[in-house]
């Protein structure tokens, strides 16, 4: 006889057995972010929490276990958010899309390690029927459950996972609404953190946010062509800007787009090897791909990771090299040869800066009639030919007569007052790749020419109306030198002082200044190896002459040079007036005498009373205007020495001891310090000599 089973005891063993495999089952489900029996998610924070109904079927520590095995399906929950477009939480652009798919990619791996759970969950089941079905497998029940699946070895299980998914949200969470090179710069902040798995996650993700980036870099420095339709490439191009400004202005850096990885040198030589190519291909129309193409685009596009290499020293960054070598080298040949660059860069300096100095002089003396008229009264056409005489009767005809095509004369529109000297100016032309390179640099010249311009036209001033009207009119007037000998005295003695200045200004500007800084600018031409050297060293050249001529400085020097011009050209009417003055009343005596000799061969003898009160008054009236000139000299001078001890205290102001030294020549034997307070005094912090000489 056998005993009945007790079927009510092996029904209680079954539903724990039962409740114990849904517990496990809803913490797998929890771990891709499924809600079951006892988790249910939150709807405001998104974590799960225990279910109030089925909880009380749990014990404290299946509870406590639950929800921490829970934390792992929140996390799972929040890769999941940000690697899908449509939450609206995802990074932006073709960057962001490689991103959002390196996180579904992980997220897959993740869900394909749950599912193997479930399947070990799923079989624990189906053994578990077979044995209860089979009783005298007992044995081989009790050895399965020791293989069975719980809560425990979950929790041993999902440490590593957990650790991966809350970095991954962590990096996920930091790339919200990133793009380019910004969303690139805070994953590459998630490397080399110390932690070897995160360092290796973020490697991971950064590699695959780089693939459209350096595929980007390949077709720039490759091509010349940008592919990016979301504005996350480093490198822009400006639609609205022409042809003739592409070197300079059509393509610039996103400073907020370039990664930290990609330091600014390396990308300035990207963006200037992309510009290279655009340049020769629209400008130049030389449609030449560059040496080992093929090759070169395979390593670029092949060793993403070298990219954010800590050091540079990879294969990628040698293609970099090689290809902005080969392009700028490339450009640099042709716009030094066929186009002869540094050619016509002498020829600006010779011409636009009044090197050619017999060109200059005699270019003056052929158009002196027309500096003197009014400005509306001036043709282009009339100094043309003048110009061409010019350039035919000195050295500049033995120039290329490609250079002298590019020179011509210019009449800008005259303002009420404006004579030759302020409106005739000389102009080069440069056309084609030229006028690409060097059209930003046009208005500089423009502007240099200007002063250098004023101090020729002082030059010509002194020495051809006021020094040679003294030294023609000395020995004519020599009858009146009782009368005007101190007036004389004063006058050739502030002229030789004005011509003193004037000619340590030109000595100054055109030597100390323009010859100096072409000297280094020819030795930087030739140790050039792209054409951004020359520009840079040309511009550089530029600012240093703008400095030397006090063009655009903040200090007042301008200023005051520009007062002591003003008080050369009233100098010569001040001076006309007095030797007018001076001829009149030579002419007046001359008249007086010849009457007086008429007189004694008519038998007359002499002049009558009338004559001679005439003559008297006439004479009264000369040295009142000998006396109104010498005041009139005496606040020119006034005038003049103010002028000139303000830009004498300027330059021993300045912190550049060039201008210092300028300073001491000017006043070699202290002339101006002794005359002005201001430059004897010593100097204190508002007037320092910040000097190393």
């Amino acid at each position: 006889q056998q005993s009945m089973p007790n079927f009510m005891l092996e029904l209680a063993k079954q539903q724990n057995v039962t409740l114990g495999d849904d517990i496990v089952q809803n913490a797998v489900y929890s771990f891709i972010g499924v809600q079951g029996r006892y988790l249910k998610k939150d709807v405001v924070t998104g974590r799960f929490k225990l279910d109030a109904t089925y909880a009380k079927q749990l014990t404290v520590n299946q509870s406590s276990q639950l929800l921490r095995l829970a934390e792992l399906g929140y996390y799972h929950d929040q890769v999941s958010k940000f690697s899908n477009m449509s939450t609206g939480y995802n990074a932006m652009g073709c960057m962001g899309h490689a991103f959002m798919s390196k996180l579904k990619q992980e997220l897959n791996d993740f869900r394909g390690q749950v599912a193997q759970l479930q399947d070990m969950v799923k079989q624990h089941r189906i053994d578990q029927l077979a044995d209860y079905s089979d009783s005298d497998l007992n044995w081989l029940h009790q050895q399965r459950q020791h293989g069975r699946l719980t809560l425990i070895k979950l929790l041993t299980w999902y440490a590593r996972p957990l650790q991966r998914m809350q970095w991954l949200t962590k990096i996920s969470n930091a790339c919200q609404w990133r793009k380019g090179g910004e969303l690139a710069s805070i994953i590459y902040g998630f490397l080399n953190n110390g932690n070897p798995i995160v360092d290796q996650l973020a490697h991971d993700l950064l590699s695959a946010c780089c693939v459209p980036l350096v595929h980007m870099i390949s077709k720039w420095m490759l091509e010349g062509g940008i592919e990016d339709n979301n504005g996350e490439f480093f490198v822009e191009s400006l639609t609205e800007v022409g042809a003739d400004r592409l070197w300079h202005d059509k393509f610039r850096l996103r400073y907020t787009m370039i990664p930290k990885f990609i330091s600014l040198e390396l990308a300035d030589k990207i963006l200037k090897t992309g510009k290279s190519i655009n340049f020769l291909r629209e400008i130049c129309k030389i449609d030449e791909a560059v040496k080992g193409r093929k090759e070169l685009k395979h390593i670029i596009n092949n060793h993403v990771s070298h990219i954010f290499a800590f050091v540079p020293d990879t294969s990628w960054h040698a293609a970099i090299e090689t290809c902005y070598a080969q392009t700028s080298k490339h450009v640099l040949d042709i716009m030094v040869g066929p186009h002869k660059l540094l050619v016509h860069l002498q020829a600006m300096r010779r011409y636009l800066l009044l090197g050619q100095g017999d060109f200059v002089t005699i270019f003056i003396e052929n158009i002196k009639d027309e500096l003197v008229k009014l400005g509306t009264d001036i043709y282009s056409h009339e100094l043309s030919a003048m110009l061409d005489a010019a350039l035919r009767g000195t050295n500049a005809q033995y120039d290329d007569p490609e250079i002298i095509n590019h020179l011509d004369v210019v009449v800008k529109t005259p303002y009420p007052g404006d004579c030759g000297w302020d409106v005739i100016s000389l102009q080069y032309t440069v056309r084609g790749p030229l006028a690409t390179m060097l059209e930003p640099a046009m208005p500089t010249y423009k502007t240099l020419f200007k002063p250098l311009w004023r101090m020729k036209h002082m030059e010509f001033v002194l020495s051809t109306k006021i020094w040679k009207e003294q030294m023609g009119n000395a020995k004519a007037l020599h009858a009146l030198r009782k009368e005007i000998g101190v007036a004389t005295y004063r006058l050739n003695l502030f002229t030789s002082e004005i011509m003193h200045f004037v000619h340590q200004m030109q000595y100054y500007v055109h030597f100390e200044v323009i010859e100096c800084n072409w000297v280094e600018l020819q030795k930087r031409m030739q140790e050039a190896t792209a054409l951004d050297d020359i520009l840079d060293a040309h511009s550089q050249f530029l600012h240093a002459i703008s400095i030397g001529c006090f063009v655009k400085e903040s200090t007042n020097k301008e200023n005051h040079l520009e007062v002591v011009y003003d008080t050369i050209i009233s100098l010569v009417n001040i001076q006309s007036q007095f030797y007018e003055a001076c001829f009149a009343e030579l002419n007046a005596r001359k008249a007086y005498s010849k009457t007086i000799l008429d007189s004694e061969r008519s038998g007359r003898f002499g002049v009558t009373t009338v004559q001679k009160m005439e003559r008297d008054q006439e004479l009264k009236i000369f040295e009142q205007k000998i006396v109104t000139f010498c005041r009139a000299l005496e606040d020119t001078s006034t005038t003049y020495g103010k002028a000139v001890g303000g830009f004498l205290l300027a330059l021993n102001s300045s912190t550049d001891p060039n201008l210092q030294l300028f300073g001491i020549r000017l006043d070699f034997n202290e002339y101006y310090k002794k005359r002005d307070i201001n430059l004897s005094k010593p100097l204190t912090f508002e007037h320092m000599r910040m000097s190393s000489v």
